[in-house]
């Protein structure tokens, strides 16, 4: 299978004149003496073979890469997030967050202000101008759904409810969320969770414990039953590093016994452990998540090929380009499924915090020098330089990526991990994308060709 990086041609041709693509050198001269006229026409219209110069092609696909990245961000609805508090009532010792903890008890505590949610909701209102597109609204923390926020959570519900957003979601650690059991569900309530659970109780209660001491995971899973139950879609997060890998697939079983993996409400994933934008993740952290699918499987073998549910992904960065590429595959017509940048936070991603700073991304909440802007009562500010250099961060804007054949599948990675990395913004973040890629796109392929009628290669 031939994927065009940029055109989004897709071909199936012999493994002679794969193999022929693969190891050309223009220095051997003009192709024609090894194809055929028809193979070297079909070839150069698809775009496999081309007579621009390296430099010509270069620019080319940066222009062709702002013109897109402007329609998708012109198309793109504003993600809005509202952190009611920077406080918690878990002592994670992995939190990205234990660095805001320097700030003080006053600080993290200080709650969203009635005057502050008016201010938010109306500076979403002109964010979005007159477009008013479906809207969502996110919960976030510190963790936003404690009993202690009922009060403003409930108020803050309420008046977007009033100012027309439809759907709201959640990131939450869920040992509180019974407080909250009736804004469960779909109609204009909380629709969408991400809970985290870190392996079997034994594992999970040394690391998700409250802040006075205590363990959580029986009041998890029991609040997560109650979710499912109201009609709301749970997506358990597992961090996973070298100290809870094997207790990955123990809570594999827990999810099947329990019937939430044969629940269309239900998906659980493996992330990772990582740190903040302004320290190190610790020395029991995984690189990739090869090396994190390896130890979790403890089999050896990080390359291990067979796909995986859709209810469980020990591989979320490769489930997900595997979708993208097979979604490109079946359609008829159209663009092709590019990817300009990388999340909504170099698109139009907005988190409001309680003391008036608005944030393009959850990584960097709480560190001022990353803000985008401000807000109060009557006030919306935006910083245009900084919000530029996250709202219109795309792929071609990476000298390093412009030359890369998965520029509009990666979209440059995290761009919160490469300044953590690099000091800098607009650096790439490839995180073993090309291993993704080339597994992705066989399990695609296998899948894809499945279907077909018509399997004859291009000869």
């Amino acid at each position: 299978m031939l994927f065009h990086g940029y055109s989004g041609a897709v071909d199936l041709v012999t493994s002679r004149i794969a193999s022929l693509l693969v190891e050309w050198d223009s220095s051997k001269g003009n192709p024609s003496k090894a194809l055929s006229q028809d193979t070297l026409s079909h070839l150069t219209k698809r775009g496999y073979l081309t007579e621009r110069t390296p430099e010509a092609e270069r620019a080319y696909v940066v222009e062709l890469g702002r013109r897109v990245h402007g329609v998708m961000r012109k198309h793109a609805s504003p993600g809005f997030l509202v952190i009611p508090t920077y406080g918690c009532n878990l002592r994670c010792p992995y939190c990205y967050e234990r660095g805001l903890h320097k700030k003080g008890t006053a600080w993290l505590e200080t709650r969203m202000s009635v005057e502050m949610i008016e201010a938010a909701l109306e500076a979403m209102d002109r964010i979005d101008g007159s477009v008013r597109r479906p809207r969502c609204l996110t919960f976030y923390g510190g963790e936003p759904l404690q009993e202690s926020n009922e009060t403003i959570i409930r108020l803050l519900h309420d008046r977007a409810c009033k100012k027309g957003f439809r759907r709201f979601s959640a990131i939450t650690n869920a040992v509180e969320l019974e407080h909250y059991s009736d804004l469960l569900g779909v109609d204009r309530k909380i629709s969408f969770l991400q809970v985290t659970i870190d392996g079997p109780p034994s594992i999970h209660d040394r690391r998700r414990f409250l802040q006075g001491g205590g363990g959580t995971f029986v009041r998890i899973v029991r609040n997560i039953e109650l979710a499912i139950q109201q009609g709301t879609t749970v997506s358990v997060r597992i961090n996973v590093d070298r100290s809870n890998a094997k207790g990955v697939e123990w809570l594999r079983s827990f999810f099947h016994k329990k019937g939430w993996s044969r629940n269309t409400l239900f998906r659980a994933y493996c992330s990772p452990v990582h740190g903040s934008v302004c320290g190190k993740a610790g020395g029991n952290s995984f690189t990739s998540y090869f090396e994190m699918r390896k130890a979790i499987r403890n089999n050896g073998n990080e390359q291990e090929e067979h796909d995986e549910p859709a209810t469980f992904q020990t591989d979320v960065m490769t489930h997900a380009v595997q979708k993208r590429i097979l979604a490109h595959l079946s359609q008829k017509q159209g663009l092709p499924f590019w990817r300009t940048a990388f999340c909504g936070s170099n698109m139009a991603m907005y988190l409001f915090d309680p003391f008036g700073d608005i944030y393009p991304c959850w990584e960097v909440i709480g560190h001022p020098h990353h803000r985008i802007g401000i807000y109060g009562p009557g006030l919306l500010e935006f910083d245009m330089g900084a919000l530029n250099q996250w709202h219109h961060r795309s792929v071609v804007q990476i000298s390093d990526c412009q030359s890369c054949p998965y520029l509009f599948f990666c979209g440059g990675g995290c761009e919160a991990f490469a300044y953590k990395a690099t000091g800098r913004l607009n650096q790439p973040h490839c995180f073993d994308f090309p291993r993704h890629f080339q597994k992705a796109a066989l399990l695609a392929y296998s899948e894809w060709k499945s279907r077909q009628t018509d399997k004859t290669p291009f000869q």
